[in-house]
């Protein structure tokens, strides 16, 4: 089954979208209309969307953001896919990626997770760089077990 996991942004997406072992569409930064195309493909996907969590009052960026992960979350719930919505602080448990600096940690538990050889030149994980390893983390993550959040 194809997975399409979304790391939304205020204005950009990170975007991986893979079927077994073969990524076919790896965006840092992927417009809303790039993802959007990809959650309204005919084909059954398991989604796995980015839930976003404020502590105190949330500025512009984070409601932005917030916005996003929730219209992403229903187009795909409206095209009968199977949804996951997944907190960030979940992500970062799992792959024990804790500290300052978690977008790095999450890096480094990913090349870890995959081995070096996957991320090189030639490898299939190649052209993942940026908020698309922060996504493809969100299946990861769930595969090695927070499954907090799923359809309603």
């Amino acid at each position: 089954m194809r997975r399409i996991m979304i790391d939304p942004g205020t204005r950009t997406h990170g975007l991986v979208v893979v079927e077994g072992e073969r990524v076919l569409c790896t965006e840092s930064k992927a417009g809303a209309f790039t993802v959007e195309m990809w959650l309204r493909a005919p084909d059954p996907a398991q989604v796995l969307v980015e839930r976003v969590a404020a502590r105190g009052v949330a500025d512009g960026n984070v409601m932005r953001t917030c916005e996003w992960s929730a219209r992403f979350r229903t187009i795909a719930l409206e095209q009968g896919h199977t949804t996951v919505w997944l907190y960030r602080r979940h992500i970062v448990a799992v792959l024990k990626a804790r500290g300052r600096s978690t977008d790095a940690r999450v890096r480094a538990r990913m090349r870890e997770y995959y081995g070096a050889e996957a991320w090189e030149r030639g490898g299939w994980l190649a052209g993942v760089k940026g908020h698309a390893v922060q996504a493809l983390a969100l299946g990861v993550a769930y595969d090695l077990g927070t499954r907090e959040v799923t359809e309603p």
